[in-house]
């Protein structure tokens, strides 16, 4: 494709309304998105009808396709189209309405990489969500499978840590444009994704705002881009389990990591594996799915209580937090030796404690 074709394809993401299914139905009536750009008005109607071919006119008055298309370029965005068979990501391609247009930034070639595995869950996670979040894609990163998420807060943000820590590529999907980086507060945490060799991606132009309508878009390509879509932690009504079923419906297998039954942040993720989702109880489940072999022992060694008390007071100790009065009281330990059983299980990071002082069990 010419940067002249390829530029109208650009302008066309501009304009609202225009989504993948009527871009190629521009493009098979005109045979080109330079033709289709150039249209009159009364064969832009016949294919699109009054509202659309309003929305091409309004924007034919603001947009030069050409210096558009440099202005992007001229800001280290690298442009792909469907056109762009060596380059386009092989697995967004196979689903039915791939985006036609991708913005990217970062110094990242999908051909590079054999395995990708989405990673999401809600944006409130418990201490064992984040834990579990982090060590899983921080031990899937070293085995050389990208970690695709949404840059969102919560368990999305802690997945691209994971592979940060692991000095690994991570891919994050934004729901916006890279003008409107969101949420706010992740701004270094993209910088941090494109200093690892990773990418930010959005089929959206650099100027767009989010929406609520962007992010669930935004879920097909998460699971578009990846093999597997591993849910960590996700109520039953939330953004994750929309991307699950894009998954579903893209033929992508569904992983999911089981949570405590009285979790309202594990209902969703624990009801997937009823259904029949792929449970991932431990690293070596990634690495099943993908058929990798478990070479060497992970970073993160799985630590058990040693004693009948710290199995004891591990079993008092909730997912979402106890105060140590409230622990001490429960446990009906001397206070030395309760202070000395609950060292033991910090030392080993069984539990953990909360800027408000609650202990929690990872």
């Amino acid at each position: 494709m010419d940067e002249l074709e390829k530029a109208h394809w650009v302008a066309f993401s501009h304009v609202k309304g225009i989504g993948p299914s009527r871009f190629q139905k521009l493009l098979s009536h005109f045979g080109s998105a330079c033709n289709a750009w150039n249209a009159s008005e009364k064969e832009m109607l016949l294919v699109l009808g009054e509202r659309l071919t309003y929305e091409i006119n309004q924007q034919k008055k603001k947009l030069q396709p050409e210096k558009l298309y440099r202005e992007i370029v001229a800001r280290e965005i690298q442009v792909l189209t469907l056109e762009d068979h060596n380059l386009y990501p092989p697995l967004l391609r196979e689903i039915s309405n791939s985006p036609y247009v991708l913005y990217c930034k970062g110094d990242f070639y999908f051909q590079d990489f054999k395995h990708f595995l989405a990673v999401i869950g809600t944006r409130k996670p418990t201490p064992y969500g984040l834990r579990a979040a982090h060590i899983l894609s921080r031990s899937a990163a070293e085995k050389g499978i990208v970690i695709v998420s949404g840059l969102a807060t919560g368990i999305d943000g802690e997945a691209h840590r994971g592979a940060i820590d692991a000095d690994a590529p991570t891919i994050g999907v934004l729901g916006s444009g890279f003008d409107h980086l969101y949420p706010r507060i992740h701004k270094k945490l993209a910088q941090e994704i494109l200093e690892k060799g990773g990418l930010l991606v959005s089929e959206y132009p650099p100027s767009t705002k989010p929406s609520k309508e962007s992010f669930p878009q935004r879920n097909r390509i998460i699971s578009g881009l990846s093999h597997g879509v591993l849910v960590v932690e996700a109520p039953i009504k939330s953004g994750t389990m929309i991307t699950v079923d894009f998954a579903l419906e893209q033929g992508r297998e569904v992983l999911a990591v089981p949570g405590p039954i009285f979790s309202r942040t594990c209902e969703g993720s624990n009801l997937l594996i009823a259904q029949g989702a792929y449970p991932v109880v431990s690293v070596k489940s990634i690495y099943d799915f993908f058929q990798l072999p478990l070479e060497t022992a992970t970073r993160e060694e799985h630590l058990e209580p040693a004693s009948l008390a710290e199995e004891n007071l591990l079993q008092l100790i909730p997912f979402d937090g106890i105060h140590k009065e409230e622990l001490l009281l429960q446990s009906k330990l001397e206070e030395s030796t309760f202070y000395k059983v609950l060292l033991a299980l910090e030392i080993k990071g069984l539990i953990g404690e909360s800027a408000d002082g609650r202990l929690f069990r990872y």
